[in-house]
């Protein structure tokens, strides 16, 4: 008859553990998703933004778009601008005239200029025929676009292209260029009619934190004024990421996005400033150049949703309930049947093991969301799904381990060494039906890989993403299964892997941060995971030291 009243009071503590882990929960994905107040634009439109309608495995070099998207995706830009820019005028684009005009839009026709001198002539006789043809819809032209960045011509080629295109059109003639370039080149700012500066503080050398880009505009506005002065000027490109890697104190996010936007708006109205958002649909294409940063830049999603409205508080995380349930439903179901497989012995280690599930559900649900948010090609699909369900699968065989703990169990098993991993794959006798094997395979795997993306952010870290949340439920969950593990090791040489791993973490724990500087709030969290990864990894170097030390 003293069960019962046990069970109930086991049930009575798994219950209130629960709703107290998931209490945590709703205030962790409430503190991501919750509404925030940033200032209103005052004009209902946007005035102008760049139009590359690329949508999912369509790119300037593979598949085009086709006409009928072409259409459907200027509808959508009539609903939400009153003009867009254009690169290029040639094949797919050529169509672009037309249909702003259909759809009561104005344009910034481009032609694109690069080191195929052939191209180039397609490219400035479809701008000079397309401007002629419609010169109520084509408000000025460009000619190229960041080509003496790019360094793919010369500046006299580009004169005289310019030359060309004025003796041919009644538009006003300009060339588009990062702003300190136009002061680099003076003999183009001449040839001119107005000039057009590229100002995109998340990408220039130093970035500029979100709180200092109106300033950084004027100031780059006011420079070039000074510099050229009566010629009039065009931001032909401004804009903020809603989602990508932290570049200094740059932050990307829609927030950060929405209040970039609605800033410049009201700063270009009161300033008399002409200005043009870069840019109009996100470009899934630009992640395999860019990384996540690149394919965001959109002020419409790949769904044709505008990402924020101009005016009223915008959340980081729209679906932030959505996330909540699911992560809340997950942890109730682990934590349910570990407390059916196994009940632990006492009402702290059901409390425990309640919280356990929680933090691994919501753990297991940012990285879900990371692989989504990286989600663009092929190969990001297959990395995202293999890092997160790999993860998945491991953290879920270490749990299920430390409720055996907690049941009274005699705890993890230890891994065997790095070698002795390695040599089992190579002769094919790894047992993957063994759990303590299969978990030191997927463990191997992270570590190789986390290996790799801290090699890569070391040496070429601009366009690489901080994979924080694919690593951090692994790297949690390891530690937690080496804190627990309390047989000693069998005694086998020297851990010379498990030191390279370790190590590397290490270094890349502290370099990296250093290299981003204190202020990449992304690269001190990556900093951190590192730092998670190494410890298991430097426990198991202390512990074979150990047990060989016994054994000699």
């Amino acid at each position: 008859m003293r069960t019962r009243p046990h069970a109930l009071t086991a049930l009575a503590t798994a219950l209130l553990a629960l709703a107290a882990a998931m209490a945590l929960n709703y205030a962790f994905w409430w503190r991501d998703g919750r509404p925030q107040d940033i200032p209103d634009a005052r004009t209902p439109r946007i005035k102008s933004a760049s139009f590359s309608p690329y949508r999912a495995g369509q790119s300037p070099f593979g598949a085009p778009f086709t006409r009928e998207q072409l259409e459907q995706d200027m509808a959508v830009a009539a609903r939400h601008f009153s003009r867009i820019r254009t690169y290029s005028n040639t094949a797919q684009f050529a169509p672009v005239p037309e249909l702003a005009q259909r759809h009561g839009l104005k344009v910034i026709l481009g032609a694109w200029v690069g080191a195929n001198l052939e191209s180039n002539e397609k490219e400035i006789a479809g701008l000079i025929q397309a401007a002629n043809a419609y010169p109520d819809t084509v408000e000025r032209v460009v000619v190229g676009n960041e080509v003496l960045l790019r360094r793919e011509i010369t500046p006299e080629l580009l004169i005289d292209y310019i030359r060309r295109v004025k003796a041919a059109v009644k538009q006003p003639v300009t060339y588009a260029d990062v702003w300190e370039f136009w002061l680099k080149y003076p003999q183009v700012a001449r040839e001119v009619d107005s000039i057009t500066i590229h100002v995109l503080p998340y990408w220039e050398n130093t970035p500029t934190p979100i709180d200092h880009v109106v300033e950084h505009m004027l100031e780059a506005h006011a420079e070039i004024s000074r510099a050229y002065p009566g010629k009039p000027i065009l931001i032909g490109e401004i804009g903020w990421p809603s989602a990508g890697r932290v570049r200094k104190g740059a932050v990307p996010g829609r927030v950060a996005q929405a209040r970039f936007v609605r800033q410049i708006m009201n700063t270009a109205e009161d300033r008399g400033i002409d200005f043009n958002l870069f840019e109009l649909f996100d470009e899934p294409w630009k992640f395999g150049q860019e990384g996540t940063v690149g394919g965001n830049w959109g002020i419409i999603d790949v769904d044709r949703d505008i990402k924020f409205p101009l005016t009223g508080p915008v959340s980081e995380n729209p679906r932030w309930f959505e996330w909540f349930l699911g992560s809340s439903a997950l942890a109730a179901l682990l934590a349910g049947v570990a407390l059916w497989r196994r009940p632990p012995q006492g009402f702290g280690r059901t409390a425990l093991v309640c919280l356990t599930a929680q933090a691994l559900a919501t753990l297991l649900a940012l990285s879900a969301g990371q692989s989504l948010r990286l989600a663009f090609g092929a190969m990001g699909v297959a990395g995202g799904a293999l890092l997160t369900l790999g993860g998945a699968t491991l953290c879920l065989l270490v749990l299920r381990e430390l409720a055996d703990l907690a049941a009274g169990g005699p705890g993890p098993r230890p891994l065997p060494p790095v070698i002795a991993r390695l040599e089992a794959l190579r002769s094919f006798r790894l047992n993957l039906r063994d759990p303590v094997s299969l978990i030191g395979l997927l463990d191997l795997v992270f570590g190789l890989a986390a290996l790799a993306l801290t090699f890569g952010l070391l040496v070429d870290p601009r366009y690489r993403d901080f994979r924080t949340e694919q690593f951090l439920p692994v790297a949690v969950f390891m530690l937690l299964r080496a804190l627990a593990t309390r047989e000693a090791p069998r005694p086998m040489g020297s851990p010379r892997e498990e030191w390279l791993l370790a190590g590397t973490f290490l270094v890349g724990a502290v370099a990296i941060p250093l290299m981003e500087s204190l202020t990449n709030t992304a690269a001190l969290a990556w900093g951190g995971t590192l730092l998670l990864l190494a410890a298991p990894w430097a426990l198991s170097i202390l512990r074979q030291r150990r047990a060989l030390m016994q054994a000699g």
